[in-house]
């Protein structure tokens, strides 16, 4: 009887044993996974945009692979940046007195479907124009392309009350492409 007892002891033991390895092992495993993974992770700068509430220019935090404009239409500054977990996923760029409005746009991983519209050339990259009119009358301008694993927007509405030009989207992108 001793030697049933000992034996089965001696398997509930082992069992104890392998499943504590196999814990470690996952620990170490995940460890080792978050480890290797932050080297891969976006790492988010701050980036400098003038804003409209001060006037002057503000640092934002902004995910390094990410380019902001460096040309905006004159008196136009950041008025609000929306954000996800890390990097803005939206900008919204006016001027005082809110007659010129657009916003940026960003999303990770390109642009899924196939961009539309007009091929427009932005420096070294390949652009897109869409220019829609919606069935309420409403004009939408968007020029969008990709670079470094995202895809940009620049878009605005269009009509009597919002002034910013076509030519000034041209400009705002193509000043995020060529940065």
């Amino acid at each position: 009887m001793y030697n049933v007892l000992a034996m089965i002891r001696a398997a509930q033991l082992a069992a104890v044993v392998i499943a504590l390895v196999l814990v470690l092992s996952a620990g170490g495993y995940g460890i080792a996974r978050g480890i290797s993974a932050d080297g891969q992770r976006p790492v988010t700068t701050w980036r400098s945009a003038t804003t409209c509430q001060t006037g002057t220019a503000q640092e934002i935090p902004v995910v390094n692979s990410l380019t902001l404009p460096t040309r905006l239409p004159e008196g136009v500054c950041l008025t609000d940046a929306y954000y996800s977990t890390t990097s803005p996923t939206t900008l919204l760029y006016s001027n005082e007195q809110r007659d010129k409005v657009f916003l940026v746009a960003f999303f990770e991983g390109g642009t899924n479907p196939a961009p539309t519209g007009a091929q427009v050339q932005l420096g070294n990259l390949v652009g897109y124009v869409e220019d829609t009119t919606r069935q309420d009358g409403t004009r939408v301008y968007d020029v969008s392309f990709e670079k470094s694993g995202w895809a940009y927007h620049v878009t605005a509405r269009l009509d009597q009350d919002n002034q910013v030009t076509p030519d000034e989207l041209h400009a705002v992108a193509l000043s995020m492409a060529e940065g």
